[in-house]
């Protein structure tokens, strides 16, 4: 077995090894402070799925550094939350889960801030349904709406597949200024958030591509951990 000591090296040794993989693999920025509570406003259906929905007198999307998924020259990323990008993600609150409730340890977990009324959240469901089929061993995907109960469940197409919560009264939302949905934030298995931002977002769309990209770097994790534990054992006999 490892020491107190071992152990907590191969932790500070496993944060650094995110950080610096998705930096060079997806882009990133530094973090930045969380910042003061959104109030919550009448919210508003947009027409397009091409932006977010947001709420009459929301103010304009923040600008943060990213890498476009695409040939087009890099542009700041517009996002409608405040950014916690490679920071501990606050904790996530719910009232009740209309699923099982996910057992997360060890995995990725994607959270998707969303409401049945909105129309690019509809949109999205799709494709949070692929990743939840195609990853299920290493990632969990998690729709947390506003809404009541009744209301997420009247929405019968399409099918939500993967786990499902409510929180009506919005505590991880207003947390992380979140003020345009769908939002989505994927957390490493410490609880950092290593993606974020509106997935159906031109050249910054969330893929399989770049779900592939952010488990592959868990996977490397793992095998080092798993190469130093044996080097451990080998050792101690």
């Amino acid at each position: 077995m490892k020491t107190s000591n071992q152990h907590t090296a191969a932790v500070l040794f496993s944060t650094a090894l995110v950080a610096m993989m998705m930096l060079s693999l997806i882009g990133g920025c530094a973090p930045q402070e969380p910042e003061g509570k959104q109030t919550s406003l009448q919210p508003v259906a947009a027409e397009k799925t091409d932006e977010p929905c947001v709420p009459e007198g929301a103010p304009q999307p923040k600008l943060v550094p990213g890498k476009s998924a695409s040939s087009t020259p890099k542009q700041p990323r517009r996002m409608w939350a405040t950014s916690y990008r490679w920071a501990k993600a606050p904790e996530m609150v719910v009232e009740k889960w209309l699923t099982d409730k996910p057992d997360t340890k060890g995995k990725y977990v994607l959270i998707e801030f969303w409401a049945t009324w909105c129309p690019p959240c509809r949109k999205s469901i799709s494709l949070l349904n692929t990743f939840h089929k195609k990853y299920a061993d290493e990632l969990v995907v998690i729709g947390l709406s506003e809404e009541s109960e009744a209301d997420v469940l009247k929405l019968k197409t399409p099918k939500v597949e993967y786990f499902s919560a409510i929180d009506t009264q919005m505590r991880m939302k207003k947390e992380m200024g979140v003020f345009g949905i769908p939002h989505v934030i994927i957390l490493e298995p410490g609880g950092v958030v290593i993606w974020e931002g509106f997935p159906l977002l031109k050249d910054y769309e969330l893929t399989e591509e770049i779900i592939e990209k952010i488990l592959a770097v868990g996977r490397k994790i793992k095998a080092a951990e798993a190469k130093e534990a044996a080097k451990t054992a080998d050792a101690a006999k």
